[in-house]
């Protein structure tokens, strides 16, 4: 790929990269919050039930020491009864005072004893379902009114509750709590949250996505809690958590931009995009014929590779390294080779007969297991003669790929050495593979004209070749002196942009015709 193509494709996948690093934030952000959101919730509505139970448990330890009180026997104030109630007072956890009225006039109390003007109390706050008369955060005349407290009576006696060590009564407080029946009453807490009832709808539909809401006591039914937590106390009391929730979305911006880069990066790799261009026949054939030079009629084509998906295009010179890397030589050979029978035999303007010449890697020849090449044989249905190509190399002089050879050859594949001069050669094994025809090197071709040492060893070459009784094939024949000089010299066939560059079959099938 092109530098300036690679760096395209470098910022287009930073680009991508931090696109989904950004999402992936969102994404963990808005789940992280919506899990802590959930937490802080539940931590506030575990904290009003700890209040309303607090408030429950004051309110049933009342209502325990008045039933007590109310057991007794006594009509009026005197000592006997003083020291039954004290009796009782003492058993109590959250009653301060225990008072009796006679004649609905409050005649004496276990702090003060029996008065000596009976009490006339001031006018209710409120009366329960269950006849509980109430007086919340009311002064305590009993005390000269510097204190205030909260008193309930239940029938000749009443209670003064000791509310405010369990629950306070401070103004700053993110809650209020509230008797909620026929007449509303602020209780504790901060009174500004709510000024009138609540309709039963409106406790039971707290919306989840909220902080506030409203509670009621199971038991104490009417007796509710407004919650509407203070944030700058949840901003301290979760500070840890939302540190933490920083770092955690730093971490998966990093990750997954890290991770969508390289994901991205490797798609992009050459590795990657040839083993998806063997699935996705990203591969395919160009043809690029070679012609009788006696006779100057197209006879035969190269099958050759090329390779384009949507990322662009990788050239041969690329891919082909890159393919022997990976091993999957084989693989490639056998698609290539299917692709190109298929369109070859499936085009009228082919004829019957035709040469066509496949490039096969020398390391498949030297394996243990022998190239299957059947197919090829029963994809052949115009009878073409088919080339094996191979380049000089080492590798087939071994046994192994002599053998491989003599087995093809047994088959009716014709073979052909690649590049002949430029590489490894060796007349014996010539000898040995008895192939059929020698491809002189582009090199010794395009310096014809300058009558150079390598031009100079062509006749050399002819020579090998009509010992031998192996034809020859001129690569890279480009004008029309270098192929009447090849003429001249008796090399039989010629190939190169002179007779057609790399092209479709059907410009192929087109160059048939012209030719004959």
């Amino acid at each position: 790929m092109p530098q300036e193509s690679t760096n395209n494709y470098i910022l287009a996948d930073k680009a991508k990269a931090t696109f989904v690093a950004f999402l992936s934030v969102v994404v963990v952000t808005f789940l992280l919050m919506l899990i802590m959101f959930s937490f802080v919730r539940s931590e506030e509505e575990k904290r009003a039930v700890g209040i309303l139970d607090s408030v429950g448990v004051v309110f049933q330890d009342a209502a325990a020491t008045l039933d007590r009180v109310n057991t007794l026997p006594f009509l009026v104030c005197d000592d006997a009864h003083l020291f039954e109630m004290r009796k009782i007072l003492f058993r109590s956890r959250f009653v301060k005072e225990i008072g009796f009225y006679e004649n609905d006039a409050l005649s004496c109390s276990t702090y003060l004893g029996i008065l000596d003007t009976p009490f006339i109390d001031a006018e209710p706050d409120f009366v329960t379902v269950q006849d509980d008369i109430f007086w919340i955060n009311t002064p305590l005349a009993l005390f000269d009114e510097k204190a205030a407290g909260t008193i309930v009576r239940r029938g000749r006696y009443n209670a003064v509750l000791d509310m405010e060590s369990i629950i306070g009564f401070s103004r700053s407080q993110d809650w209020q709590l509230f008797y909620n029946g026929d007449k509303f009453y602020h209780m504790a807490g901060n009174e500004s949250l709510i000024d009138n009832a609540i309709a039963e709808n409106e406790l039971t539909d707290s919306s989840y996505l909220a902080l506030d809401f409203s509670l009621c006591h199971d038991i104490y039914y009417l007796t509710c809690l407004k919650v509407k937590p203070d944030m700058n106390r949840l901003f301290e009391l979760h500070i840890g958590k939302l540190f933490l929730l920083f770092l955690i979305m730093l971490m998966t911006a990093a990750f997954s931009h890290i991770f969508t880069f390289n994901y991205l990066r490797h798609k992009h790799s050459l590795e990657s995009r040839i083993k998806r261009g063997l699935a996705k026949s990203s591969f395919y054939c160009v043809y690029q014929p070679f012609v009788d030079l006696d006779s100057g009629k197209v006879i035969g084509c190269e099958v050759l590779s090329r390779f384009e998906d949507e990322l662009g295009t990788i050239f041969p010179d690329e891919f082909i390294p890159q393919i022997k890397a990976m091993g999957i030589t084989r693989d490639f050979t056998e698609d290539m080779i299917k692709k190109s029978m298929l369109e070859l035999t499936n085009n009228e303007g082919i004829p019957e007969g035709f040469k066509v010449s496949f490039n096969l890697f020398p390391m498949d020849f030297n394996q243990e297991y022998c190239l299957d090449l059947d197919f090829a044989l029963k994809l052949n249905t115009k009878d073409f003669k088919l080339v094996l190509e191979i380049t000089e190399d080492e590798q087939i002089s071994t046994h192994s790929a002599i053998k491989h050879i003599k087995s093809l050859k047994s088959k009716g594949f014709l073979f052909a050495i690649d590049d002949f001069g430029v590489g490894y050669s060796n007349l014996s094994q010539l000898k040995t593979m008895n192939c059929d025809f020698l491809k002189i090197d582009r090199s010794f071709v395009m310096e014809m004209e300058e009558n150079s040492i390598r031009s100079s060893l062509i006749p050399h070459i002819v020579g090998i070749a009509n010992g031998l009784e192996i034809k020859l094939i001129a690569e890279g024949v480009e004008n029309s002196e270098q192929a009447s000089e090849l003429h001249n010299l008796s090399v039989g066939f010629g190939q190169g942009w002179l007779f057609g560059k790399p092209q479709s079959v059907e410009s192929l099938a087109e160059s048939v015709q012209q030719s004959t």
